[in-house]
């Protein structure tokens, strides 16, 4: 190695440990155990623009959380535009650069929560090959969306359920575009085990039909192994062993492991290493950079300038160019254009598909995705196919029953801007509280749709399960969760989506539901709104309720009238945005001083703020038991005479 190489890799390594020592948070020994990977990948293989950082057709990188600080002096070291400030205060409130799974300017997907890093990256590759594969449509030789993807992470983030479901799924998809590189720290490993264990990983990716190579880490073994990824026409997988670097007994120690340095070793290596004070930079490694990056790339980028501006001359080339470059799908429904028969009566599943269909068809970058369930949630695009590595272009992602890596999957499409809608029955919410978290965390317009909703759906007769699912739902912060009762809400769903591009969560049944008098599209975006107006005379209660529910209301305040009792019906769309609602709003439409009932077939724990008293909320506090709809519904007393009979005597009291 060049002495000018070996002061850069040098700078790389301190200034991340600088990042580590201030934080004092993170891993000083994954430092000397990766540096050599990200020096090899900035210095001679990522694509990327130096002077734009935003640059459509760069490498896409994601790193573990672990990786952060190499990351970011790698992006400090090779970008022009990247202030110092950043690397000293990672970690802190006021940061660009974080340390946890806020979305970060450099890379939104940089840093996940566990092994969805490995799943979000196979998104992001499948995303590439599904816009190569629009643009080949148009031009079978274009160039312009021919990025890889590289995924840097640790063998624990390898070991687990989700990275194993979307690794597979990537070998099935044939993602060629996909690199994964695993440091893999042999410190402190059982050496009469270890041969054993290198062995099952091996040959567990190979099984999965990947390019596998295992190296060491000098440069040389590095350089050699990107090289044969990037010519596989296979996904690949880098194993890289490392003891933690062999030139200093600090770098040797075990006592590295998840922990920064202390103040002693921090001096004994900026003296080692020519760099006094902490974020020290080397203006000679600097300028070796700049001359080795743009001699590097400056042809490429060059022509591809050209390319880019040759593709804006075609209409369809152009929407991928402002779509890459925007990553936003810019789409909407007028509802007063959707004409809606009032004798019209169909499953909700059905007229969800049918509005969902109506946006899809409007933009090539909506993307649908479903596990074994595409049946059951009808949530699949129909003028598309199944996408395959044979048809790039089928805009339906069917994942089987690789749920656990689905929502990661499709979190990684949705950071390169496709709106996509992720549909799978209401039971398998707990599978992916992570990417529903992460994708409120970072505000990317990931949308989800959760159907057979409650236990009076048809699919579910003869199921157990719990029912606080929909509360899970509206526990997590900046998600917009909708339960619509008819068309007409759904169609208002849509519209309210399409304006507010923030991650979502759809909730609707399969049951037959006709159009309720008095429901109306536009009133989604204010979360609930009276369905009817009643009489003029004393409002003597009000029922708030939810998706199929609101039918029933309707019902059970129609058979009241002839008790003299005058009920208002309020359909509650979204608790989040209803909540979003001024209190002026809030009061108007649920006064205090009137008796107030919730109607949900779920957990009715959440909906009690609402009513009057626990009494007052109608639901099921347990599991679901088995049975029939009606003998399910006589066993928790939420049959229509049952619920009637509860209010009167309650209006009694």
């Amino acid at each position: 190695m060049s002495k000018i190489n070996e002061k850069i890799i040098n700078n790389i390594k301190m200034l991340s440990l600088d990042m580590i020592y201030k934080a004092r948070s993170g891993d000083a020994g994954i430092v000397f155990s990766a540096v050599n990977v990200f020096y090899s990948l900035f210095m001679d293989h990522l694509i990327f623009d130096p002077n734009d950082i935003s640059f459509i057709n760069k490498d896409r990188l994601l790193v573990s959380n672990r990786l952060l600080p190499l990351f970011y002096s790698c992006n400090y070291l090779f970008y022009k535009d990247m202030p110092l400030d950043d690397l000293k205060d990672y970690k802190t409130f006021k940061s660009n650069i974080t340390g946890n799974n806020r979305m970060s300017k450099l890379n939104p997907i940089s840093s996940l929560i566990n092994s969805d890093i490995v799943s979000s990256s196979v998104g992001v590759s499948l995303g590439r090959e599904y816009l190569n594969g629009l643009l080949t449509i148009e031009d079978s030789k274009n160039k312009l969306v021919n990025f890889k993807t590289y995924c840097i992470i640790t063998l624990d983030e390898l070991m687990s359920g989700i990275a194993y479901e979307a690794m597979s799924f990537a070998s099935i998809q044939n993602l060629n575009n996909l690199i994964f590189i695993v440091i893999k720290d042999e410190v402190g490993k059982d050496s009469s085990n270890k041969e054993t264990f290198n062995e099952d990983l091996i040959d567990r990716f190979i099984a999965l039909n990947y390019n596998v190579e295992e190296i060491n880490d000098n440069l040389n073994s590095i350089d050699g192994a990107l090289i044969d990824a990037k010519n596989s026409k296979k996904p690949s997988i880098i194993i890289v062993k490392s003891i933690y670097g062999k030139s200093s007994k600090i770098e040797n120690s075990n006592k590295l492991y998840n922990k920064p340095l202390s103040e002693e070793e921090m001096t004994e290596l900026r003296s080692k290493y020519g760099l006094a004070n902490p974020f020290d930079v080397s203006l000679e490694v600097i300028k070796e950079i700049r001359k080795n990056i743009s001699k590097r790339l400056s042809k490429y980028l060059i022509n591809y300038q050209t390319l880019k501006q040759e593709g804006m001359k075609d209409l369809k080339i152009k929407e991928i160019i402002d779509f890459l470059t925007n990553k936003k799908v810019n789409v909407e429904i007028n509802p007063a254009n959707i004409k809606i028969n009032e004798s019209y009566e169909e499953e909700l599943v059905k007229s969800n598909s049918k509005i969902l269909n109506l946006i899809a068809n409007k933009s090539p970058f909506i993307i649908c995705a479903s596990d074994d369930n595409f049946l059951y949630t009808l949530a699949s695009i129909k003028k598309s196919g199944i996408m395959s590595k044979e048809n790039r272009t089928g805009r339906n992602i069917l994942f089987g029953n690789r749920v656990l890596a689905m929502g990661g999957v499709c979190y990684g499409l949705a950071s390169l801007g496709f709106k996509v809608f992720v549909s799978t029955p209401l039971i398998n919410e707990s599978f992916l509280k992570n990417t529903l978290r992460l994708s409120t965390l970072t505000n990317v317009d990931l949308n989800f749709i959760f159907t057979q909703d409650s236990f009076t759906n048809s699919y579910l007769d003869n199921e157990f399960f719990a029912s606080s699912e929909i509360n899970d739902l509206r526990s997590i912060h900046n998600l917009v969760l909708y339960r619509p009762c008819d068309i007409k809400e759904i169609i208002g769903v849509y519209s309210t989506i399409c304006k507010l591009n923030k991650p979502s969560a759809l909730v609707i049944g399969s049951e037959v539901v006709n159009v309720l008098k008095g429901t109306h599209e536009k009133y989604v975006l204010a979360g609930a709104y009276r369905v009817k107006k009643e009489s003029d005379d004393l409002v003597d209660a009000i029922i708030v309720a939810t998706g199929s529910e609101v039918s029933l209301a309707t019902n059970i305040i129609e058979e009241l009238k002839q008790y003299d009792l005058n009920i208002r019906l309020v359909s509650l769309v979204s608790s989040t945005l209803f909540e979003l609602q001024s209190e002026k709003y809030q009061n108007m439409l649920l006064p205090k001083d009137i008796k107030t009932f919730t109607l949900e077939f779920g957990n009715p724990t959440y909906l009690e703020k609402y009513a009057t008293s626990k009494d007052y909320a109608l639901g099921v506090n347990e599991f679901f038991v088995g049975g029939t709809k009606e003998e399910k519904l006589n066993y928790y007393h939420l049959n229509k005479d049952a619920i009637k009979a509860k209010i009167i005597d309650l209006l009694k009291k």
